[in-house]
C-alpha cells in the first residue's frame, strides 16, 4: 500500500504556481462609490470625458495680458496697460481682451483666448484705484497659463483595467466626474486553524500548548491584499470536524485556507479530512519553507491547505495565495515588488528546490545587500518580523555566493 508521501503530488514551485494561477479566475466586478474605491482593482478602462483642466485658467494671482503688448517693457521704460475687468476663480471668463489692456485674475480664474500670458501680481505695479497696471519686463507667450487639456486631453485613457487605485488616482477621477467606479469584488476568505495545541492570544500558557500566531498574521495579510475575512475558526485535530468546517465554508467563501494538519503525522486532520473531498490534492512542493501543502478547486472556489509553521504559512501565502487572491480581484500586479539585491553572506540551498530566505536589506551605495534575518527555522517567528524581503534561490542552484546578485520579493522597504 502506498504511503502518504507517495500519494502526494510532487510539484516544482513553478508548476504549483501555474496550477494555482490557472485556477484563479477574476470574480465579477461591482460598482462602488469613489470613497470606497481606494486600494481596489479597477475593472475597466476609464477615458477622460472632458479635458483637464476643462478651460484655460491662470496659474497665479496676477494680470492676464497680450504678450505682444509687453514686448518693449523694461525697467527704464515700463508699459502701462488699462485694467478692464477683474475675474475671480469660479466666475465666467471676461469679455475678449482689447489690445493694450489687462484683466486682473485670481489663481484658477478663466482667461479669454485673446490673453496669452499672465503677469504675476508681484511683477506688476498697480496704482491705487486699480484702473491701470504697470509692467517693467516682457512676458513670454504661455507664461502662467494653464491650457485646457494640458493635464489630460478629452478622450485620453486615465487608467487601464487592473490598476490598484490610490488616493491620488481618486483625486484625478474626482476631477473627471467619476462618482462611481467598477472594481473587483473583495474575495471572501475563510481561515480554519487546526491543532489541539493552539490557544487564544490572551490565554495563559499551558504545558504543551502555544498561542495561535498564524490567525492574526493571516487576518492582516488578507486585509492587506484586499480580501475579506468572513470566517475564522480554530479547530481541534478531528478529521470529521475539519471536513464539516470545510464544507460549511464552501457556502460562504471564495477561498478557504486551512492552517496545519497537511503533513504525514498520525494526527494531521486536514490530510485525513480531504480523503472525503476528492477535489483536493495533497501536494509536495519543491520549495522551502512550505513543502507539504494541499490545493483544490470546487465550483470556482479555491482551497489552500497550508503547513502549520509560521514561516511556512507566511511564505506560501506570499508566493501562492496572495497572487491568487489578487487575481480574483482583477489586479494587474499580482505579487509584491521584486528588486535586485547583493548577497552579503553565502547561502546554502539544494538543487531542485526553490528556497525563499527571510532577509534584511541594507542599502550600501547604489545596491541593496541582503543578509539572513536569523536562523531559517520554519517555526521561528522573529526572522519573519525582522525580514524586509524573501530572497529567492532558484531551483537550479545549490548555493548563492557572497557578493552574488539575486532577486528578492520585497515585504517592506528598509528605513
Amino acid at each position: 500500500m502506498a504511503s502518504i508521501a507517495e500519494l502526494r503530488r510532487k510539484l516544482s514551485f513553478a508548476a504549483a504556481r501555474e496550477r494555482v494561477m490557472s485556477a484563479a479566475r477574476a470574480l465579477p466586478a461591482e460598482v462602488v462609490t469613489l470613497g470606497e474605491a481606494r486600494g481596489r482593482a479597477l475593472r475597466q478602462s476609464l477615458a477622460a470625458p472632458h479635458p483637464l483642466p476643462p478651460f484655460r485658467n491662470s496659474a497665479v494671482d496676477g494680470f492676464a495680458v497680450r504678450a505682444a503688448d509687453l514686448a518693449t517693457a523694461g525697467a527704464a521704460q515700463p508699459v502701462t496697460l488699462r485694467v478692464v475687468a477683474t475675474v475671480a476663480a469660479g466666475s465666467p471668463a471676461a469679455d475678449p481682451l482689447p489690445p493694450g489692456s489687462a484683466i486682473r485674475v485670481m489663481t484658477g480664474a478663466m482667461i479669454p483666448a485673446d490673453a496669452d500670458a499672465v503677469v504675476p501680481i508681484e511683477d506688476a505695479e498697480a496704482p491705487t484705484g486699480g484702473a491701470t497696471v504697470r509692467v517693467a519686463r516682457p512676458a513670454a507667450a504661455g507664461a502662467n497659463v494653464r491650457e485646457a487639456g494640458r493635464d489630460l486631453a478629452a478622450g485620453a485613457v486615465a487608467f487601464d483595467p487592473g490598476r490598484e487605485l490610490s488616493a491620488f488616482d481618486l483625486a484625478l477621477l474626482a476631477a473627471l466626474g467619476f462618482a462611481r467606479l467598477p472594481v473587483g469584488q473583495r474575495p471572501r476568505v475563510a481561515v480554519l486553524s487546526t491543532g489541539n495545541e493552539l490557544l487564544g492570544i490572551d490565554a495563559a500558557l499551558e504545558p504543551g500548548r502555544i498561542r495561535d500566531s498564524n490567525a492574526p498574521m493571516l487576518r492582516a495579510l488578507l486585509d492587506e491584499c484586499g480580501a475579506h475575512l468572513v470566517r475564522a475558526e480554530r479547530l481541534p485535530d478531528e478529521a470529521a470536524t475539519v471536513e464539516r468546517a470545510i464544507r460549511d465554508a464552501l457556502r460562504e467563501a471564495d477561498a478557504i485556507i486551512t492552517v496545519g494538519g497537511v503533513s504525514v503525522g498520525d494526527f494531521d486532520p486536514v490530510r485525513q479530512a480531504i480523503a472525503a473531498l476528492p477535489w483536493i490534492e495533497l501536494w509536495r512542493v519543491a520549495m522551502r519553507p512550505g513543502q507539504p501543502q494541499a490545493f483544490g478547486t470546487h465550483e470556482g472556489r479555491l482551497f489552500f491547505g497550508l503547513p502549520g509553521n509560521p514561516a511556512s504559512v507566511a511564505c506560501v501565502f506570499e508566493t501562492l495565495v496572495r497572487p491568487a487572491l489578487r487575481r480574483l480581484q482583477g489586479f494587474a500586479a499580482l505579487e509584491r515588488p521584486r528588486a535586485p539585491v547583493r548577497v552579503a553572506r553565502a547561502i546554502e540551498s539544494r538543487a531542485g528546490r526553490t528556497d525563499f530566505v527571510r532577509v534584511t536589506l541594507e542599502r550600501r551605495g547604489d545596491a541593496l545587500w541582503a543578509e539572513a534575518a536569523g536562523e531559517q527555522v520554519s517555526g521561528h517567528l522573529t526572522p519573519q518580523a525582522r525580514a524586509h524581503a524573501l530572497l529567492i534561490v532558484p531551483d537550479e542552484r545549490e548555493r548563492l555566493e557572497k557578493d552574488e546578485r539575486a532577486e528578492a520579493l520585497i515585504l517592506r522597504w528598509p528605513e
